[in-house]
C-alpha cells in the first residue's frame, strides 16, 4: 500500500517527515517547557542509564525487558520517551510500560523504551482486518477490545538506535513475557460494565510517518509478526497545544455543551472535544483533518487471533515467542549485520547519548522554531 499522504501531496518521504515534526513542534516545546522543573531533577541522575558507544563491549549486548513498577522506573521509561517528537502523553486505561535493558554492560544501560495501552474502540483498518461490523459487532468489539493492547511508544536509546534495537523492541513486545506481564496485572481487574479479561491475542500500532521501516519484514520462523493492513484517516489532535486545547474546553463549556471525560466512551477526551468544538463553532462535522495519516499494523499473538477476537473460538493457540529465542533472532537476522558494517560501528562508537539530554533538545528545539527560513 502506497503512503496516501505523499500521494494527496506529491512530496517525497523526507518532506513529509519534516512537516509531520514541524506540525508537532509547538506542541512538544510547551509540554517540555512544562515539564522542565522534573527534568531538570531527572537530570541529576538520568546519566547512570545511559552510556557511550566507545564503551561497549558489542559482544557482550543482552538484550533484557524490564516491566516499570517503581517510581524510578516510571521516570526513566517517561525521561527517555520525552525523547520522542511525538508530544508525550501518559496514556490512559490498561497500561504497561518497559524498558529495555543491555545486562550484559556495567550498570545495564537502557537500550529503548515501549509501553503497551488500550485500544481506541474505532480504527477501521483493524476492525476491518479481524471483520468486526457496526453495529451488529459492538458489543463483541467492546469486551474483545481487552485482549488488544495498542503499542504506543516503541523506541530506541542512543547509541543502541544505531544498531537496529528498534526491531528488538518490536519483537520483545510479542514475546510471552509481555503475554504473561499482562494476565498478571489484569487478573482480578473488572471493567465498570462487569467485564474481565486477561489474555493478551492482539498488539496494534502506528507509524508517525504514514510508513516504517521499524515494523516490516519483522519476521519469526517464517511468520510475518507486525501486518500492514491500512491507513488512518488523518484524523488526531497530538498537534494540538494544551493552551489550544483549554481554549476549546472553555468555549464549550460557555455555550452549555461540555463534553463527558472518562474512558470507555468511544474517542477519547481530546478529540471529543476538539470536534465538539468544530462542530459547534464552525459547523463543521469534525475537526479538520491533518493529512497525516499513519499506517495501522496488526500482531497476532496465535494461529486463531482473528477467529477469537470475531467471536468463532474461544481460544487463539497462542504462539510461543520466548524472549530468549526472540534476542537470539534479532542477533543473527539484524545486530550481526550491523556490527559487519566498519562505518556503522564507527558510529556507535562515537555516539554520546547525552548530547540529547533534554535541556539540550530543548534549545536545539527553540533554535529551529525560531530560525528564519532561507
Amino acid at each position: 500500500m502506497r503512503n496516501p499522504a505523499l500521494i494527496q501531496k506529491g512530496i517525497s518521504l523526507e518532506e513529509h517527515r519534516q512537516q509531520v515534526r514541524d506540525a508537532l513542534l509547538p506542541h512538544r516545546l510547551e509540554i517540555l517547557s512544562a515539564s522542565w522543573p522534573w527534568i531538570e531533577r531527572t537530570e541529576r541522575w538520568i546519566r547512570d542509564y545511559l552510556i557511550h558507544g566507545a564503551e561497549v563491549d558489542v559482544k557482550h549486548i543482552e538484550p533484557y525487558l524490564e516491566l516499570c513498577v517503581t517510581q524510578r522506573q516510571h521516570d526513566i521509561w517517561r525521561y527517555f520517551r520525552m525523547w520522542s517528537v511525538i508530544p508525550y502523553n501518559r496514556g490512559c486505561g490498561r497500561l504497561l510500560r518497559y524498558l529495555l535493558r543491555d545486562v550484559g554492560q556495567p550498570g545495564h544501560p537502557v537500550m529503548g523504551v515501549a509501553s503497551l495501552m488500550s485500544p481506541i474502540l474505532i480504527c477501521c483498518p483493524r476492525d476491518q482486518w479481524i471483520g468486526w461490523q457496526y453495529p451488529q459487532d459492538q458489543d463483541l468489539k467492546r469486551i474483545k477490545l481487552l485482549s488488544c493492547m495498542d503499542l504506543s511508544v516503541c523506541m530506541a536509546v542512543p547509541p543502541y538506535n544505531l544498531l537496529t534495537t528498534g526491531k528488538m523492541l518490536c519483537l520483545a513486545m510479542v514475546s510471552k513475557q509481555v503475554q504473561k506481564d499482562y494476565a498478571d496485572k489484569y487478573r482480578n481487574r473488572v471493567t465498570p460494565t462487569g467485564t474481565s479479561e486477561n489474555r493478551l491475542a492482539l498488539i496494534t500500532t502506528t507509524s508517525l510517518y504514514g510508513s516504517s521501516v521499524q515494523y516490516n519484514r519483522v519476521r519469526v520462523d517464517g511468520r510475518l509478526v507486525y501486518k500492514l493492513v491500512g491507513y488512518t484517516e488523518g484524523y488526531g489532535n497530538a498537534h494540538l497545544t494544551e493552551q489550544e486545547f483549554a481554549e476549546m474546553e472553555e468555549y464549550l463549556r460557555q455555550i452549555g455543551k461540555p463534553q463527558p471525560k472518562g474512558w470507555g466512551t468511544g474517542r477519547s477526551y481530546r478529540l471529543r472535544v476538539y470536534t465538539a468544538y468544530y462542530r459547534e463553532r464552525y459547523g463543521l462535522p469534525e475537526a479538520p483533518n491533518h493529512r497525516q495519516p499513519r499506517s495501522v499494523y496488526v500482531a497476532p499473538l496465535g494461529k486463531r487471533t482473528r477467529e477469537f477476537l470475531h467471536g468463532e473460538a474461544g481460544d487463539f493457540e497462542q504462539f510461543d515467542y520466548r524472549l530468549d529465542y526472540l534476542v537470539t533472532i534479532w542477533k543473527k537476522r539484524w545486530l550481526s549485520e550491523r556490527l559487519s558494517n566498519p562505518d556503522l560501528v564507527a558510529r556507535f562508537r562515537q555516539t554520546d547519548p547525552t548530547n540529547n539530554l533534554l535541556s539540550h533538545q530543548i534549545d536545539r528545539l527553540l533554535e529551529e522554531q525560531t530560525a528564519e527560513p532561507l
